[in-house]
């Protein structure tokens, strides 16, 4: 049963956006405090079972976790940071999440049919459904929040790096291959030169890493007997 407040888990461009988010709260006095990021279904079964076969009140109607699925990491829950009114301040909720929805994310407490005040996610501006996520439909990389004031000479840190480097690996991963190539993509193909990943993907516009090129190098050697 997995249930993680571990804001590593999430995925990496929505992992850097919480943190800018935490750092903003903090900036404008809120004390907030990470309570759930990725959860297994199972954990979401326990959850589901809670106000219906077990004790409590009602807390999801969903019994498959979808933003918050482990293998999509779009989702996270919060509170205040206060010991004894973790969740009574209506007011803390909607100043936090002011904060993540002026970066892109939607907030729960927005919804008309089951208001969730904790939650925050990333859905592309309310484009992608729970349904889509149950697919193995993603959102897009979100971009990463500049925030107002930032200025060009700004030092970026780690998290903004990857969170960038990421979305452009996506874009550039995205894009088809040129067709002024194909002649040589076709022989690549037809001598085993070049055999995708494990789902088929050829990764034509992708990086080529050190191990990649050695396999590459290994086959052409192979081909040539040496």
């Amino acid at each position: 049963m997995l249930n993680s407040r571990d804001i590593d888990l999430l995925r990496r461009d929505v992992a850097a956006n919480c943190r800018l988010w935490l750092e903003r709260c903090r900036a404008a006095g809120l004390a907030v405090l990470v309570t759930s990021t990725v959860r297994d279904r199972e954990y979401q079964e326990f959850l589901y079972a809670r106000g219906r076969t077990r004790p409590g009140a009602i807390v999801t109607n969903g019994r498959v976790p979808t933003f918050h699925s482990d293998t999509a990491g779009l989702a996270w829950d919060f509170c205040q940071n206060v010991k004894g009114q973790e969740y009574s301040d209506p007011a803390f909720f909607r100043a936090a999440a002011g904060l993540a929805k002026e970066m892109g994310f939607s907030w729960g407490g927005d919804w008309r049919s089951f208001p969730d005040s904790p939650h925050i996610q990333w859905d592309a501006g309310g484009k992608w459904t729970n349904s889509q996520i149950l697919a193995g439909r993603l959102p897009p990389p979100m971009p990463l929040y500049g925030g107002p004031g930032d200025k060009e000479d700004d030092p970026m840190t780690n998290e903004q790096f990857d969170a960038l480097m990421q979305n452009w690996l996506e874009r550039l991963k995205a894009q088809p291959p040129a067709a002024w190539s194909q002649e040589a993509r076709q022989w690549a193909e037809e001598s085993g030169l070049i055999q995708g990943d494990q789902q088929g993907n050829l990764q034509y516009r992708s990086l080529v890493t050190r191990e990649q090129l050695m396999v590459f190098l290994q086959r052409l050697a192979r081909q040539a007997g040496l």
